[in-house]
């Protein structure tokens, strides 16, 4: 894990662990969730000193699916997209009960390392566990943490608190209950088999329902050539079949004069639904399982008001997760980075309460927002990256107001003044007197 022994810290040499994420079957996540069964049925009158807690093959499992399974890495990616990026800060809050956004700590836990700790906590939710290690110390050249790690899972008891050099093997291993780790060392357990142990079975059965349709494709996709000859010599129709087979990147046949070439095409049938089918069952399922929604892992919806209704279920989900990762990060994050003096004590780590809307309804609300309120020109800078002067219309509604209200500058018009010079220029977008009447028949003013 780092190449140094630290205070606090485990032997520098490696965790020795074994991998197997390959031929993966049904039958072995059954015996998998069989042994936790077993574990959790006796463990309370168990010693110290044997291993049970050990999901060392239940992580190759899940391992494998992730590796092996395109859609749920988009699912995945997709996840972290919402959760990262400078969508969170260190504040304090006031009397009145406002976060005040501290721009100088909030600089000190952005970064890779700081990244690999978010990530962490929401693999928890994922995998059922994460141990992070965080070395103490800053990087010179970055003045942000130096190192921070995810400790290989195999090697990790999480309900009996014990971290094993030897995978399945009690002994060498470290209590994670001692007082010297509980400084470096932060084990997240959400107490469950993570959300993977509800996708891995479904994956591990679309893995060969994908290699069935290959096979049905691959037999019944294409069509078959018959060729016909009236010549009864076995060299004749040997060169008949090698001039079919040689056809398709040819493109030029030579046959004789009696001889016949007919396509075989397959009628079309629903049988390679039953493929498809499973396939997208799965996907959703997985979709549903982690995002909460399967449009938002690229599905299509019938109509609009599915895809809204989608999506509110989508930023629901992720509020979820970002109130789990905000949990976890006030609760054992933040006070390990105090003890190290790595950030001031008193802070608090918090998730901005930015609207989450694509760039079409973003343009729609400051269109809405720039008609009643003066939007300083840095915030649409921020939002949109567009450099911008004045705000027009407010300086239109405000020399209105004056001009209106003294009595000078009116033009003559059929305006009898009923309604207010607010009401006024929220109707017709413009004040009064701000516009000259026109006669376009004459052409003058």
């Amino acid at each position: 894990m780092q190449g140094d022994n630290l205070k606090g810290s485990f032997n520098h040499q490696l965790l020795e662990s074994i991998f197997s994420t390959s031929k993966k079957v049904i039958q072995e996540y059954v015996r998998e969730i069989e042994r936790s069964n077993r574990y959790k049925s006796v463990r309370s009158n168990v010693t110290e000193g044997v291993v049970l807690d050990d999901r060392a093959r239940l992580i190759d499992l899940y391992e494998a699916c992730l590796q092996q399974d395109a859609h749920i890495r988009a699912v995945l990616e997709t996840l972290v997209s919402q959760i990262l990026g400078d969508r969170y800060m260190l504040a304090r809050q006031n009397e009145k009960g406002k976060y005040i956004k501290d721009v100088a700590q909030t600089q000190k836990v952005q970064g890779t390392q700081f990244d690999k700790i978010i990530r962490g906590i929401v693999e928890a939710k994922l995998y059922g566990y994460t141990l992070l290690e965080i070395m103490p110390g800053t990087d010179p050249r970055t003045g942000r943490l130096r190192e921070v790690n995810i400790v290989e899972r195999r090697n990790v008891l999480p309900d009996q608190c014990r971290v094993v050099k030897r995978q399945g093997m009690w002994s060498p291993g470290w209590d994670l209950t001692d007082k010297a780790y509980r400084r470096n060392y932060i084990l997240v357990n959400t107490g469950d088999l993570g959300l993977f142990s509800a996708t891995t079975p479904l994956i591990l059965a679309k893995k060969f329902t994908v290699a069935n349709y290959v096979n049905f494709s691959s037999t019944y996709g294409q069509p078959i050539i018959h060729g016909k000859t009236v010549s009864e010599s076995n060299a004749d129709r040997k060169r008949l079949a090698n001039e079919i087979v040689n056809a398709a990147q040819n493109k030029v046949i030579v046959t004789g004069l009696d001889d016949e070439i007919d396509i075989k095409a397959f009628t079309m049938s629903n049988s390679e639904k039953i493929y498809t089918g499973l396939i997208e069952f799965v996907n959703k399922e997985v979709s549903n399982m982690i995002l909460g929604s399967e449009s938002m892992a690229g599905a299509t919806q019938s109509y609009v008001g599915s895809t809204k209704a989608h999506q509110d279920i989508f930023r629901e989900r992720i509020e979820v997760y970002r109130r789990f990762i905000e949990n976890v990060m006030n609760e054992e994050v933040l006070p390990c980075l105090v003890s190290m003096d790595y950030i001031e004590p008193g802070l608090e780590f918090k998730y901005s309460n930015r609207i989450e809307m694509n760039n079409e309804d973003r343009i729609k609300l400051y269109g809405l927002l720039t008609d009643k309120y003066e939007i300083a020109p840095d915030e649409v800078e921020k939002e949109f990256g567009i450099h911008v002067g004045r705000q027009l219309n407010v300086l239109q509604l405000t020399e209105g107001l004056a001009a209106g209200g003294s009595g000078e500058g009116r033009v003559s018009t059929n305006d009898r003044h009923i309604m207010s010079d607010e009401e006024y220029y929220k109707r017709y977008g413009h004040s009064r007197g701000a516009r000259e009447v026109v006669n376009f028949i004459r052409g003058a003013k």
